[in-house]
Parts: C-alpha cells; structure tokens; sequence
C-alpha cells in the first residue's frame, strides 16, 4: 500500500469523502500478497459495508495495471470509489473519481444502476 506523502494530499478545497477513507483503511488492513487484488477488493468491500462493481486490466502503458470500482453508500446516496494496482502489483490508489479512466466510470456507474434496479 502506498503511504500518502505531501504529494498525495487532496488540493485545497477539495474534500476526500469518508467512503474514500473508509476504503483506504480496509485495503491497508489486506494483505494483496496472500489474497490477491481481487480477494482484497473483495474483503475491503465487505468491511465497509461496499461491494465490488467491476475490476478490469487497465489501458497498456500506463501507471497502473488494474482499475475496480467499490460502490458504497452512506444511507442517502451511492458513490463509486476506483482503486488503481500499480504496475508493481503492491501499490493501490483510491480516488473518488479521476478523469483518465472516464470509460470505466461510465461502465461502473451504469453497472451500479443496473443491479440497483434488479434488486427493487
């Protein structure tokens, strides 16, 4: 897991959600060696009361090697957390939204929808 340097910190004003923080601290409590990014996704989900929307192979050439969705839900709405696998197969990024993976955001918020409506 990565540790958060002064690099990492959110840019003034904006805020990082609790499901954010919740979800960082149920992935650092995950031993990805053992389990696998998969198996932590899962397990961390379960912690925070979450559940896996998707994990796909990440575009080639990039930074990272797989981007998952967490849904998660605080009582009143539903949000999306993404968690990126650096290509080192041990560092994790957790963001509430992040505009080079557009397309799987896309596919996760519809995801969400579409098991939502089949539980009603």
């Amino acid at each position: 897991m990565k540790i958060p340097g002064p690099d990492d910190l959110p840019e003034a004003g904006k805020a990082v959600s609790l499901e954010v923080v919740e979800i960082e601290l149920a992935l650092g409590a995950q031993d990805i060696v053992a389990d696998g990014f998969e198996g932590a996704l899962h397990k961390a989900a379960e912690l925070v009361n979450g559940e896996v929307i998707f994990n796909v192979r990440a575009p080639e050439h990039g930074d990272q090697q797989r981007i998952a969705a967490i849904s998660v839900s605080d009582g009143t709405s539903d949000q999306l957390v993404y968690v990126m696998l650096g290509n080192d197969g041990t560092s994790l990024t957790v963001t509430p939204d992040q505009p080079e993976i557009a397309s799987p955001t896309k596919l996760g918020m519809d995801f969400a929808a579409l098991i939502r409506r089949f539980r009603s």
